[in-house]
């Protein structure tokens, strides 16, 4: 959902093709990035960088609706990740951002 927002734009907004695929090809190009980066990584550093035990944390708050609440999570954690263009030092930013 959050790459659809960025390419398409929000509900009732009017983006023409080309602006469109300017904003598909740049997603593209820093999410090839951001994997690059992670490829990059050994063990121990993408343990710190994926930061699962925040995760793990956020997501044990007990609500009502069974999954929700973790898509919500996971929704606010990866529109975090494309609003910072995907430069983010651990994936604790988006995390928390829920």
């Amino acid at each position: 959902m959050a790459f659809g927002l960025k390419i398409i734009g929000r509900p009732g907004e009017s983006r023409s093709s080309e602006k469109k695929a300017r904003a598909l090809q740049t997603l593209q190009s820093q999410h090839q990035d951001f994997l690059d980066q992670l490829k990059r990584l050994n063990d121990q550093e993408l343990v710190d960088f994926l930061r699962l035990d925040v995760l793990g944390e956020v997501l044990d708050k007990r609500v009502g609706q069974v999954g929700r609440y973790e898509r919500g999570v996971f929704q606010e954690a990866f529109k975090v990740l494309i609003e910072e263009q995907f430069d983010v030092t651990s994936m604790e930013i988006c995390w928390r951002a829920a």
